[in-house]
């Protein structure tokens, strides 16, 4: 059993002669391409997402009868691409006078509701501080975070 991940070419689909569909495909990666087939049982199973240029992850067994290789499908799977993204600190300005134990209370609520990669930088005066919780930057997070400590404690 291999698992190879690639980009999905020359998407071809078939019936077989008892009607039931399957596909062949190109799978390529920087190094190179090779064919993978999708017989009827998988094909059933992950048919929906075997497309025209679809990133991918393909586990399944090598057949070389013929002069090349090919990869008979058993599994195949969406990479989660997103995680690959660089992931930048939200950074939150707050000046010691605010840090009182109730705000810093409510702002552990507002990050434990948020929970994600992104860790979280407070900077109290000219010291940066790392928050033990990470966050999901998005926009619902900002806004709690802005209707927290203001709008121009917030940057990430």
């Amino acid at each position: 059993m291999v698992t190879l991940a690639g980009i999905l070419s020359g998407v071809q689909r078939r019936i077989t002669k008892q009607g039931r569909s399957w596909a062949s495909a190109t799978l390529e990666d920087l190094e190179g391409a090779v064919e993978v087939l999708f017989f009827p049982n998988t094909y059933e199973l992950v048919g929906g997402y075997v497309a025209e240029d679809a990133i991918v992850v393909v586990k399944g067994r090598v057949d070389r009868r013929d002069d090349q290789p090919r990869l008979m499908a058993m599994d195949l799977s969406i990479p989660d691409i997103t995680a690959a993204e660089e992931v930048r600190p939200v950074v939150l300005a707050i000046p010691p006078s605010r840090c009182t134990p109730p705000l810093m209370e409510r702002l552990n609520e507002v990050l434990a509701s948020h929970p994600g990669p992104a860790e979280v930088h407070l900077r109290v005066n000219r010291h940066l501080l790392r928050a033990a919780r990470r966050v999901a930057s998005t926009p619902a997070l900002m806004a709690d975070l802005k209707a927290l400590l203001g709008p121009s404690a917030v940057a990430g």
